[in-house]
């Protein structure tokens, strides 16, 4: 064999020449995965909104059968929101903490009364709200959580409210509810007590307040209503039948935007209190 032979040998036996990314081809690679990276954060922060969407529902779902189960007990009276020694429907507050165990509910709903329980809708964690049933002085624990659903005791129970000028109002009976199926019996809430708008106080609360309080003698606009759409701009709710449903705010106004606090609708028929326009008022303007 010849020299040129081997030399041509060699040349085909030797490796290829290895060509690495140029930097445009890099640069398009990283691109390439940081948009399939947020567009897979956003499918999974999604799903993870929608998962808690889920639970919360089941939980005013179980709220629901427990109101319905009371309500079998005591001739189809509504639950109590509020009872003598400071009994409230989730349970007691003592100065060791909140007793569940003395709650309207818990002979139908045997839950712990704590962080991440039925009483807690996933995405209303804890800490991320003042208690409302922490006494001044403590300092913020789980042992004092009492709820992030409110009932809507202002209708279904005025005696047994804890709102002194609506005691004398009839207490309803479930069977009896005018339009059961738009009437809420428990709902998302939060309450935000700075009026003013600007610097947000949250708190939870148990209570679902209505759009409009009585004062006695008329209706006049609640400066701090409760309902919290919190599930993409969507209120979870347990109506009076039963049945549960995710609500929007037909107002279009929240009273605390950040928090996504407000009404379901500008006044309290139907969801809140639908009788209100029969009412003994004095002077009330019609809207």
């Amino acid at each position: 064999m010849t020299e040129d032979g081997r030399q041509k040998g060699q040349d085909r036996c030797a490796p290829a020449e290895r060509r690495g990314f140029t930097v445009v081809e890099l640069l398009v690679v990283i691109g390439i995965l940081a948009v399939l990276t947020s567009v897979l954060l956003g499918v999974v922060g999604s799903a993870r909104r929608c998962a808690k969407a889920v639970v919360c529902m089941s939980n005013l779902r179980q709220l629901g059968v427990a109101f319905a189960l009371y309500g079998n007990d005591y001739d189809n009276y509504a639950m109590p929101l509020a009872g003598q020694s400071g009994i409230y429907w989730w349970g007691q507050k003592q100065a060791d903490g909140i007793d569940h165990t003395k709650g309207f509910v818990w002979p139908y709903l045997q839950s712990e009364l704590s962080k991440n329980s039925v009483y807690e809708c996933p995405s209303q964690r804890y800490g991320s709200y003042g208690l409302q049933g922490k006494p001044a002085g403590e300092p913020d624990d789980p042992k004092w959580i009492t709820s992030t659903y409110g009932y809507n005791g202002y209708y279904l129970c005025p005696p047994a409210s804890g709102w002194a000028k609506i005691k004398d109002r009839p207490w309803q009976k479930i069977t009896t509810v005018k339009g059961p199926a738009l009437v809420i019996a428990f709902a998302d809430t939060l309450i935000d007590l700075d009026v003013t708008g600007k610097s947000p106080i949250l708190k939870n609360t148990a209570f679902l307040d209505p759009p409009y309080r009585y004062n006695g003698s008329g209706w006049e606009k609640n400066l701090c209503p409760t309902t919290c759409f919190r599930h993409k701009d969507r209120a979870n709710a347990v109506f009076v039948d039963g049945h549960c449903e995710g609500l929007e705010c037909q107002s279009g106004q929240y009273v605390c935007a950040q928090a996504k606090i407000g009404s379901v609708s500008n006044g309290n028929r139907p969801y809140y209190v639908p009788d209100y326009e029969s009412w003994p008022t004095t002077g009330r303007k019609k809207r």
